[in-house]
């Protein structure tokens, strides 16, 4: 079991990255940190494996805490989930090791594609030795990316899902998201079966005064 500290100072953005971590059975929330004096209490305290970190924490910086866990020679992992878009701030993050950087809002699809790239390299890390095959493997790109059926594009998913999270308190026909994305109803009801199998909507079958079926779905978060 991997022990994952949440480090943001909204509270509603920490209890959705919370509830996002719940799918995962290999990962537990240990707990929320504000500031950098409440993370560095957490790591002490609770050997933590993975920080999902915000790089705007009121008096206290993501990236100045991540550079501070690299001097004290600490090793955990760090997903970064922030308004922060700069290019050379970003660079400076993956240059102190951090994993992986996702701008808000995000999806679940981009964060199962940051959890998986974690899990993929300590997956390899548990070897005390590693061939290159296994070396080429844990620095490879293509650990960077889910795989998904064919016919269902990465950006196009996550726009769909972004979409209906952002309005997860409506349910919407295939027609209406049509609409309101710009994608056909024949490309997106692909997406939307994908999304049912993975358990990310729920459809509901609503039947008309003539009886022709019609579909709704809403997001389930």
């Amino acid at each position: 079991m991997y022990r994952v500290l949440i480090v943001e100072d909204d509270p509603m953005v920490a209890s959705i990255n919370s509830i996002f971590l719940e799918k995962y059975e290999n990962l537990e929330v240990i707990s929320i940190a504000k500031n950098e004096r409440e993370v560095f209490e957490n790591i002490e305290k609770n050997n933590i494996d993975l920080i999902l970190c915000d790089v705007y924490l009121g008096e206290s910086n993501g990236l100045e805490i991540l550079k501070k866990i690299r001097n004290k020679g600490i090793l955990l992992d760090i997903i970064f989930i922030t308004a922060l878009n700069e290019s050379n701030k970003i660079k400076e993050a993956v240059a102190f090791g951090a994993i992986d950087f996702l701008i808000k809002p995000y999806s679940q699809a981009r964060l199962d594609i940051a959890i998986g790239k974690f899990l993929k390299k300590n997956e390899i890390l548990l070897k005390n030795t590693m061939i290159q095959e296994e070396c080429d493997e844990y620095f490879s790109s293509d650990s960077n990316h889910m795989e998904f059926p064919k016919g269902i594009n990465e950006k196009t998913l996550e726009k769909i899902e972004l979409f209906l999270n952002e309005n997860r308190k409506k349910w919407w026909n295939a027609i209406n998201l049509s609409e309101e994305l710009n994608i056909s109803t024949v490309t997106l009801n692909k997406y939307l079966k994908y999304l049912i199998s993975i358990k990310k909507l729920t459809v509901n079958t609503s039947y008309g005064e003539i009886g022709r079926p019609a579909n709704f779905y809403k997001y389930q978060n």
